[in-house]
């Protein structure tokens, strides 16, 4: 009966790969987990239904968001997204209406400011948000 819950785990466990950052069949791969365990142990198959019932539960209410908080605060932005924050230095002279130009890790990106403020060459802001192809910046100081 153990191999049962084995092959429960290893589909959970698969599943949740599948799904990354639900945390949900995670659960479900403990709770196969530790009846598979009791079924080592000898009980009987009910018991290990009652085994991963309790556990699966317990799993989800309280494992799962721990794991939800901690790996959203781990979370960092991809691609574009990853630029928010950075301070860098401006190329190209940014007006209330005229965006202008920022150098970000090599690479020109077209900036306008996030107040209507203007900034001049050489001096420091900073990326709050990415809209489209342009960089929102604000005065970093």
């Amino acid at each position: 009966m153990w191999y049962i819950w084995l092959i429960l785990f290893l589909v959970f466990i698969g599943i949740e790969i599948i799904t990354t950052g639900i945390f949900f069949f995670l659960c479900f791969s403990v709770g196969a987990l530790f009846a598979m365990m009791s079924a080592l142990l000898g009980f009987d198959y009910q018991v290990a239904i009652v085994v991963f019932c309790v556990v699966s539960v317990l799993s989800v209410l309280l494992i799962r968001p721990f794991l939800k908080i901690y790996f959203k605060k781990r979370n960092v932005g991809s691609n574009v997204d990853s630029l928010i924050g950075t301070k860098t230095q401006v190329l190209e002279n940014i007006g209330p209406n005229a965006p202008g130009k920022i150098k970000v890790e090599g690479e020109v990106w077209l900036a306008v400011s996030k107040d209507n403020q203007t900034f001049s060459v050489g001096q420091t802001v900073e990326i709050v948000s990415v809209d489209g192809t342009k960089l929102i910046v604000k005065n970093a100081e």
